[in-house]
């Protein structure tokens, strides 16, 4: 079918030749005048009747003005549309060679003229736009058309008093999470030893050390300006950061302080006296108008709150976006503080392990600064009874009194089956190209132009993974939970293990190349794609990957959300003969009730 908007842009531009010719024969003092569009076949029998009609009415004063004012004619607002100027050639013939004959077969037939005296006020579309137009004054910038003529936008109209849109909880949420798993660095002990040292040259250590760190790369292009530059720009940013989150330490401590004031001088006379003598000694010591002092304790009031729910790591390490959640409130409801009071133990198990020294920035306000969880992030099971962590042995002695687990960065090989071979190798010498995108794989990123797995490769660029081991409410122990969302093709992890040959009787993931089949075992050490459930229904799946000749197994995201479960499907070559129920829950479930029927079938 044709292009209806190419169509009716070239209808437009023979509405404007017809309404240019009505304007130079039409007197000034006629008022409005009538459009009439009719669409019919072809053939002039006039007993055939039209497959549509419309009219519409305008003032002839606004567009001989809108005329007046355009130089030289080359497009006019019509409602909402932007007509350019007609075409030299004819409309018939002048679309495009890809549309069907049979576009022809219905002509359009456009008349102007006067409405006589069914003359009607100018209230059409044409003078709201118009007048929008003037309003506003502002660029918009033209397009063109498909034949290449100009075609001017109308300029979008703003209110006068422009009202941001407030954040919600979600987003301040992601925004804890995205500063939990960042590169930023919360180190206020580094930070100030930093800056009070100076060097012999006069310059802060802050300086001298980032220059040292460039010049022990030994690259030429490490003693540039520019590379000197980065780094300080980076260690300038982690320092403006922690300064951020020392202030809002310290005004929501000042804000339960002045609570607290206010409780105790209310012993002695009423609340509200009590609460005008504690903020009138307030803009005494701070040399604030009450006015400019209640506004930014309104704000504080918010991180308060935020602190009391969520805890001091939901308040340090808040996004961007902190002051205006504050100032809103209009997410600041008693669900809301469920909610935080639900992931407070689980920001402090990601700031405790990922970032060791942040509760010292609690110091300031004689805070606790003694870290609560201090072994590896996954070691500590989230979302456990009354909102607490679990360790990660307890979750599997029903099984395994002496459980342990190592978490790996890297897999490692089992001697014993491989010796010192690593069956995983597909090339043993470099250059490296990647056999997806062709592109120079390299551990060195500034030589890398592989950008498949960019959270994982080159590792020396890689993060934390936004994920957490959380307790499965529906008795399937431990699972994988995503913090932050996952898009499809994105890298969750590389599925690290032993890697062995032989074992049978265990959960194994099997790998093969031209050289030979492996086998990788997380039982006793691997890393978070360990916990990964099945789910008939998957949110991610397992893809082959090789990376600087190796051969990788990477847990990809088919587009997992912030709070749901990453899944796989274990496939029914792991559910073959096993005397298991899946407890995936969906409702094109495959393997539910697998008990009864195998009992069944043995029967």
């Amino acid at each position: 079918m044709a292009d209806i908007g190419y169509v009716a842009k070239r209808v437009g531009r023979e509405v404007e030749r017809l309404l240019l010719q009505a304007l130079e024969q039409t007197p000034t003092n006629v008022g409005a005048l009538q459009l009439r569009c009719s669409v019919g076949p072809v053939d002039n029998n006039a007993n055939l009747e039209s497959l549509a009609r419309g009219e519409v009415t305008f003032d002839v004063g606004e567009l001989l003005a809108a005329t007046d004012r355009r130089t030289p004619p080359s497009s006019r607002l019509l409602g909402d549309f932007a007509l350019p100027t007609p075409a030299d050639s004819p409309f018939e013939g002048a679309l495009p060679r890809s549309y069907p004959s049979a576009t022809f077969d219905r002509a359009l037939t456009v008349s102007a003229a006067s409405p006589g005296r069914k003359r009607k006020a100018a209230s059409s579309r044409l003078q709201q736009s118009t007048s929008v137009r003037r309003k506003t004054g502002s660029y918009t910038p033209d397009l063109q058309d498909d034949d290449g003529q100009i075609v001017q936008q109308r300029p979008r109209a703003l209110p006068d008093n422009p009202i941001l849109q407030p954040p919600s909880l979600s987003k301040f949420i992601n925004g804890v999470w995205e500063s939990l798993f960042s590169g930023t660095k919360l180190d206020p002990v580094e930070v100030i030893e930093q800056w009070q040292a100076i060097e012999s040259s006069g310059q802060p250590k802050l300086i001298v050390d980032s220059h040292d760190q460039i010049s022990s790369r030994g690259t030429s292009i490490a003693d540039g300006d520019f590379s000197k530059m980065s780094v300080l720009a980076r260690k300038i940013s982690q320092t403006s950061r922690t300064c951020r989150s020392l202030e809002v330490v310290v005004q929501c401590r000042w804000m339960q302080l002045f609570d607290e004031q206010v409780v105790t001088l209310a012993a002695t006379t009423t609340k509200e006296k009590a609460k005008k003598a504690t903020i009138a000694a307030a803009c005494l010591d701070f040399k604030w108008s009450e006015k400019e002092l209640r506004n930014k304790t309104a704000i504080w009031r918010g991180y308060a709150d935020i602190q009391k729910a969520g805890g001091w790591a939901a308040l340090v390490f808040a996004g961007m976006g902190l002051y205006r959640f504050c100032k809103y409130r209009v997410a600041f409801t008693e669900e809301t503080f469920d909610v935080l009071r639900s992931l407070r133990h689980r920001f402090e198990v990601a700031a405790d392990t990922m970032h060791t020294n942040w509760r010292q920035l609690l110091a300031i306000v004689n805070g606790p600064t003694a870290r609560r969880y201090t072994s590896h992030m996954h070691s500590h099971v989230v979302c456990g009874p009354h909102d607490e962590t679990i360790d990660l042995p307890i979750t599997y002695h029903q099984w395994d009194k002496d459980f342990s687990y190592q978490h790996l960065d890297e897999s490692c090989i089992d001697e014993e089956a491989w010796g010192n071979y690593d069956p995983r190798v597909v090339q043993l010498e470099g250059p490296y190209t990647c056999e997806a995108c062709k592109e120079v794989q390299s551990d060195d990123p500034t030589a890398n132009s592989c950008s498949c797995f960019s959270a994982l490769y080159p590792p020396v660029l890689a993060g934390p993974s936004p994920v957490q081991v959380y307790r499965t409410p529906n008795g399937r122990n431990n699972g994988l939970l995503a913090c932050l969302p996952f898009e499809e093709g994105a890298a969750i992890g590389e599925f690290v293990g032993l890697i062995t040959a032989g074992v049978s009787g265990k959960d194994v993931m099997w790998g093969e190349t031209a050289r030979a089949s492996y086998q990788i075992w997380q039982g006793r050490q691997g890393n978070h794609t360990r916990f990964v459930n099945h789910s008939c229904e998957p949110n991610s799946q397992f893809e082959r990957f090789v990376w600087m000749g190796t051969q990788r197994i990477i847990l990809v995201s088919k587009g997992v959300d912030a709070g749901e479960e990453v899944t796989v499907d274990y496939t029914d070559t792991y559910w073959r003969n096993l005397d298991k129920e899946c407890l995936c829950g969906q409702p094109t479930c495959r393997y539910k009730d697998r008990s009864r029927i195998t009992a069944t079938a043995q029967g």
